[in-house]
């Protein structure tokens, strides 16, 4: 036993071994990904989310340019600003250099190593033993919903392994040491320009969290007094360091905010079955997407029983993160109160907190190990030796376990079959096509842009995109000139214009603030990029040179100047100490630079025109004829103003229903509408329930005093025949579910505080 934990150790302790131990483990959990390198993974939103890496890697090679402005997504849209996007990370290096299809295996193979390793500093550290330290990383590392975010195209979910990197960091600069502010400013500005719209907040989420566990355990108040200043100091560096991404994200979401409804919600039974049911090897239904091996629960006890100071908080944060997991099934919500806090308001899917679940039952796993090996070091009883080996051996076997349903996984990935399996290039001029949001992946390979859009935000796109133009850039009016494309780069367009009069240049691509011009003025026609010009002969040369971006990246620069600079006076001078009023001086420079470039540059900004998901507007000036006057109030101040429900629904058994509201104040975040389908005797009770506008507004922020058009559909398909009614109200739907008085227009209170909005027809199978 002894020998053998001596062996352990020293693989533990080398950096060399044990990265090659982990490398190896890697290497074997994702061998298929890297064997179908440079294959087309043919999920709809791989085909979207790589589009916009294979964009970036074509703008950085073929053009020379960095990935500001993305013209074959949506009609062309702000790269940086697209939450989803990672081409403002550094891992674009790879996808230029290896091709953006064939690099995404070896980045996960990366970040697998790079997770087990994070997590191998900060268990030993808490766990005090490295041999149960490098047991649990492949726990960790390996677990099972990084190998689902490969298969369907989300690579950006692979940032979650580098949440121990991020408590690392904090720990040691709660300690003093500078090296800890420059890995946490490091790793979040890494996920922020690698597109970790999941894992950036839920990381700072832990960083707090383990902010308070650090100071707790810190003794004396000198120590903690420095924690405090050094703590400071890494939270403006890192607001510094991320601003180049930062500020481009905050801009878009401000214009266009990413609206995230519904009540999802998981039973414990359905988050087991997520965690502990080995994946099948293929079937998106298949349960077992979050899959840990189930010794690492098993260990769970035995931390708590002889680990029980330490294994407090892993225990508290993982019920915790479970807890959230369970969405609006749980009573009260933890995931419910989340999603009020602004970072956290755009969170869709509460599962996916299994993730820091899954980190902190591994540090369990760890700490029960060395709690074992130190009871059979010190030979208390005559079966600890055992049980520890045991132990140890079934956590070694569960890195099999653990591999092959990373591997199961990874077969959830419909890659496109030899002989074509990447779209074929073809060289021509760029163009927009009217496209297909799930399709993109075949797009860029045509130099294509798709106006069709896929994305989870309002991208601000303009009604007059065509995908039907002998050219891209021309004259509003076609009388007054010629126009003549020069040379096209994504993020510059020259053109040709001889004008007999003044004259709108209009390219056919999304307006953005960004765009400057070497002549005239940019101008936005219903959103469409346009130059107005004056009467003559002009070389019109257009650049996209976005404030944000540019004065973002100049802030970061500052922030890793001034960390550049405390870590050269710390070697200068090593008997004072770095931190301290001047540290927060220092780290204060860039986010005083920022707000001058705020204060002192405006641009408009780009704004998307709330639609209803059938394409018709919001915000409506009147009523159209066959919308039934209504009246009803509410007592929030807001009034349906009338219905249009059909009485029959269409030829493919779609109901188009549309609610007529108006706001006149503030309305509590908790309001959603609820639309109740009751129908013939005999039949289950239909739904429509909903607490975004149009799928766009949240009630709280909806324009005030106007007319809104909320327009939906329900199909019909499979309903019973006979006639159907519509029931409308308000609700607190993210509160105690209770319903809001609703009175008629006489003022009268309505039974049930509803509205009978209309009813419909459903005719029987045979005469559809």
């Amino acid at each position: 036993m002894t020998s053998q934990l001596r062996t352990f150790h020293r693989v533990a302790t080398l950096p060399a071994l044990r990265l090659a131990l982990f490398a190896v483990l890697a290497l074997i959990a994702c061998w298929r990904p890297l064997t179908k390198a440079g294959g087309l993974n043919d999920f709809r939103d791989s085909h979207l989310l790589h589009s916009y890496e294979d964009a970036g890697a074509r703008t950085l090679t073929r053009y020379g340019q960095l990935p500001l402005w993305n013209p074959w997504s949506c009609g062309g849209q702000y790269a940086l600003g697209s939450p989803q996007t990672r081409v403002a990370s550094p891992t674009l290096l790879v996808s230029a250099a290896l091709g953006a299809r064939r690099a995404e295996p070896v980045l996960l193979w990366a970040f697998l190593v790079l997770g087990m390793e994070g997590f191998f500093r900060y268990a030993r550290r808490r766990a005090g033993s490295a041999v149960g330290a490098l047991a649990a990383a492949p726990l960790f590392g390996l677990f099972g919903f990084t190998a689902l975010s490969w298969s369907i195209g989300w690579l950006n979910f692979a940032g979650f392994l580098l949440l121990p990197w991020l408590l690392v960091g904090t720990r040691r600069a709660a300690e003093g040491r500078l090296s800890g502010v420059v890995l946490v400013a490091a790793v979040f500005a890494f996920l922020l320009g690698f597109g970790g719209t999941y894992p950036v907040p839920m990381g700072a989420l832990f960083v707090a969290l383990e902010t308070g566990r650090t100071l707790y355990m810190l003794r004396g108040r000198e120590r903690r007094l420095r924690a405090l200043w050094t703590l400071g100091a890494t939270a403006l560096f890192t607001l510094g360091a991320c601003a180049y991404r930062l500020w481009p994200l905050v801009e878009t979401m401000l214009s266009s905010p990413r609206i995230m409804a519904g009540s999802p919600g998981n039973s414990l039974e359905t988050l087991a079955r997520m965690m502990l049911q080995l994946p099948a090897r293929s079937g998106f239904s298949n349960p077992g997407n979050f899959f840990l091996v189930a010794v690492a629960l098993a260990l769970v006890p035995v931390a708590l029983v002889l680990a029980r100071r330490r294994a407090l908080y892993p225990t508290a944060l993982a019920a915790l993160c479970v807890w959230m997991a369970a969405g609006y099934s749980a009573k009260p919500s933890l995931f419910a109160g989340l999603r009020t806090l602004p970072i956290f308001s755009t969170f869709r899917y509460p599962e996916r907190f299994l993730l820091p679940a899954g980190f902190f039952i591994a540090e369990l796993a760890a700490l029960a190990l060395a709690a074992l090996l130190v009871h059979a070091l010190r030979r208390r009883t005559r079966w600890a030796p055992r049980v520890a080996a045991l132990a140890c051996g079934a956590v070694v076997a569960g890195w099999g376990v653990q591999v092959h349903a990373f591997s199961n996984l990874t077969r959830w990935a419909p890659m496109v079959a030899e002989p074509t399996p990447t779209p074929p290039e073809a060289e021509q001029p760029f163009a927009q096509a009217r496209g297909n949001r799930w399709s993109q992946g075949h797009f860029l390979a045509l130099n294509r842009g798709s106006i069709a859009c896929g994305e989870a935000w309002p991208v601000p796109m303009s009604a007059m995109l065509r995908g039907d133009l002998p050219q891209e850039e021309y004259l509003e009016e076609p009388t007054s000139g010629t126009a003549r494309r020069v040379e096209w780069t994504p993020n510059r367009v020259e053109v040709d214009v001889t004008a007999s009069r003044p004259a709108v240049l209009l390219v056919n691509q999304n307006w953005h603030p960004g765009w400057e011009t070497s002549v005239g003025e940019v101008v936005s026609r219903d959103g469409l990029l346009a130059v107005r010009l004056p009467e003559g002969s002009h070389r019109v040369v257009l650049s996209f040179l976005p404030r944000s971006g540019l004065g973002g990246a100049l802030v970061s620069v500052l922030a890793w100047a001034g960390l550049g600079f405390l870590a050269w006076r710390q070697r200068a001078r090593p008997s004072r100490p770095w931190w301290g009023v001047g540290a927060l001086a220092v780290g204060a420079v860039p986010l005083v630079a920022w707000g001058a470039l705020l204060v002192t540059s405006s641009e408009p900004v780009a704004r998307a025109v709330p639609r209803n998901a059938d394409g018709t507007p919001i915000v409506v000036e009147t009523l159209p004829p066959q919308a039934r006057p209504v009246g009803a109030r509410f007592d929030v101040p807001m009034e349906l103003v009338a219905v249009d429900v059909p009485s029959a629904p269409d030829a493919e058994g779609l109901v188009h229903m549309a609610l007529y509201w108006r706001v006149t104040g503030p309305v509590p975040r908790t309001t959603g509408i609820f639309v109740h389908l009751p129908g013939p005797e005999g039949s289950k009770r239909k739904n429509s329930d909903h607490v975004v506008l149009g799928g766009t507004f949240f009630l709280r922020d909806v324009p005030r005093d106007v007319l809104l058009r909320d327009a939906f559909a329900v199909s019909t398909k499979d309903w019973e025949a006979g006639e159907w009614k519509v029931l409308v109200g308000l609700w607190h739907a993210g509160g105690n579910g209770s319903r809001i008085e609703a009175r008629g227009a006489d003022g009268r209170p309505l039974p049930e505080s509803r509205v009978e909005a209309g009813a419909f027809a459903v005719p029987p199978k045979t005469a559809r």
